[in-house]
This record gives C-alpha cells, sequence and structure tokens, in this order.
C-alpha cells in the first residue's frame, strides 16, 4: 500500500456574525458563537484506478459540522478525529467548511491533510 499526504494547513477563510479573516490553524470558536472555517483545494491531478482520497481532520471540538462542496460529512458526536473517503465527492475545485454552532465553545486544532491511498 502507498499513501501521498497533502496538507491543507492554510490559509483558511474564518467567518463569523461580525467579521471574516483569513487564518491558519488552530481555530478556536468562543463559546456561544456561529463559526465558519473554510478552506479551497483542488483534486489530486494523478489518481490511478483504484486510488483513494480520504480527508483527515484532527483536532475537532464543540458541536462541530464538516462540509466538503455543501454536503454534509458525519462528525460522531464528541469525536476529534475525522476520516472520511471524498474520492467520489470531489470536483476540480473544492470547498470545506467546518461549522460551530451552538453554547459551548470549540475549534479545529489540526492537522488537516488527504491521504491519498494506493493498494
Amino acid at each position: 500500500m502507498s499513501v501521498h499526504t497533502i496538507r491543507l494547513a492554510g490559509p483558511w477563510q474564518l467567518e463569523s456574525a461580525t467579521d471574516a479573516v483569513r487564518t491558519r490553524l488552530p481555530i478556536e470558536c468562543p463559546r456561544g458563537a456561529s463559526v465558519r472555517a473554510a478552506r479551497r483545494f483542488g483534486r489530486p491531478g494523478r489518481l490511478d484506478a483504484g486510488e483513494c482520497v480520504w480527508l483527515v481532520i484532527e483536532g475537532l471540538s464543540g458541536e462541530v459540522e464538516v462540509w466538503l462542496n455543501e454536503e454534509s460529512l458525519e462528525v460522531v458526536d464528541g469525536a476529534s478525529r475525522l476520516r472520511v473517503d471524498i474520492t467520489d465527492e470531489m470536483v476540480a475545485d473544492n470547498w470545506l467548511s467546518v461549522r460551530w454552532n451552538g453554547d459551548g465553545s470549540g475549534g479545529l486544532a489540526g492537522p488537516v491533510w488527504l491521504e491519498c491511498v494506493s493498494e
């Protein structure tokens, strides 16, 4: 098995009800705030037959939703890590967004990366 890693460190666009700024990880979401962190990335150029692309996000906290191209990705409640096969959901220009809505604080400590895996 071969694995190629592509880091999605930044910059991230951080949007709240009152502000929008470019930032890097880690990202903190204050208690009770509604915050969205978004980042674009391109589809890896050379995917061989049978090669899969996994999105991996570490350091999630709070009441969080993860979206790829406006499609929700399932995050297990309370999980600090997400690893999901996104091979079939990717397009040429992708938008990854992490959204916090809730009474508690949250954040994204990272790292975030793509794993291109061939067997």
